[in-house]
């Protein structure tokens, strides 16, 4: 934190009795009961932070074989902004990682949360994230974790009061046995509020991709403008993608669309590129790239997209 000011950012362990709201998931009571703890981070009012903060998870072969508890909370006062990265490190064992996590982000807030896998892992991660939103707050989760073996993320975010805003984007390169999950509910619970959902996948080698996303709007949530997107780039017939968006509307003054498709990449553009000098297999990540980019459009911080796009080009280069 050298570069913060100490008294604005509060970084400490989260006692692990800490007591979350209620939710029916065996997997969050299993947390509940056996957490060692976790990571309590706050940002205190009118304080925006210069840099990301990094939080580097390294799961050594010590490991093997062991279940993972751990809770996380994460707070945002009033008129405050964070970019927090989560970095995780992997050695070869066979590991349950189990985490739960608080969101809470009050008015004019903004947290920004990438997640990163540098290796390949045998293990077995999971994570439900539990989030309330402030007025005129935004929430932009960036999933870009390929290469797990297993991994399952479940978001349930509360837009509770007027013109907040929640981003869930996601591109990932999976195959080898590799399993990805994401489930998704954004509660549309206050008028004027966005949310914005862009899944995409390549699938490749018995990698599994699957989306469940929920939009739901109460009746008095007007002028709501919600959109979910998710699609599958499916490299081989060993691939597969499954995908439910659902609705769940109470208001009549409302845009909201969902969507998904899936299909194998375009053999013309390739023979196009390949028309061109450029080589089969640097013309197919081309394609790849462009179709995982996408999930960009909307990051309006050059800095960040520029990191994001370089994990993408590393992903597909099976770095």
């Amino acid at each position: 934190m050298q570069f913060e000011e100490e008294d604005k950012v509060k970084v400490v362990s989260l006692n692990s009795s800490e007591n979350f709201n209620d939710q029916s998931n065996n997997l969050v009571f299993l947390n509940k009961a056996l957490s060692s703890g976790g990571l309590n981070l706050e940002i205190q009012k009118d304080y925006k932070c210069k840099k990301p903060v990094i939080i580097y998870n390294y799961f050594n072969s010590s490991l093997d074989n062991k279940i993972i508890n751990n809770s996380n909370k994460i707070k945002l006062n009033q008129n405050s902004e964070v970019t927090l990265i989560e970095y995780n490190i992997c050695e070869k064992s066979k590991f349950l990682k189990n985490t739960f996590e608080k969101v809470e982000i009050d008015e004019n807030a903004i947290l920004k949360k990438i997640k990163i896998q540098n290796t390949k892992s045998n293990g077995f991660f999971y994570k439900y994230i539990f989030g309330s939103q402030g007025y005129n707050s935004s929430y932009q989760n960036f999933i870009l974790t390929s290469g797990l073996k297993f991994n399952k993320t479940e978001i349930d975010m509360n837009l509770e009061k007027e013109n907040s805003n929640c981003f869930i984007l996601s591109g990932l390169c999976l195959g080898d046995n590799e399993h990805h999950e994401i489930k998704t509910r954004i509660n549309h619970l206050a008028p004027n509020c966005k949310s914005y959902q862009k899944i995409k996948n390549v699938l490749d080698n018995n990698g599994v991709g699957v989306y469940q996303g929920k939009i739901f709007v109460k009746d008095v949530a007007q002028k709501t403008d919600a959109y979910q997107l998710s699609k599958a780039l499916i490299l081989n017939d060993k691939g597969e993608f499954n995908a439910k968006p659902e609705l769940e509307i109470y208001a009549d003054d409302v845009k909201c669309s969902h969507g998904s498709t899936s299909g194998s990449i375009d053999e013309d553009a390739v023979h196009y590129l390949m028309t061109r000098g450029i080589k089969q297999s640097d013309a197919k990540k081309l394609l790849i790239n462009g179709f995982l980019n996408e999930i960009f459009d909307k990051v309006s911080d050059l800095k960040i997209k520029n990191f994001l796009e370089k994990n993408i080009e590393r992903q597909i280069n099976g770095i």
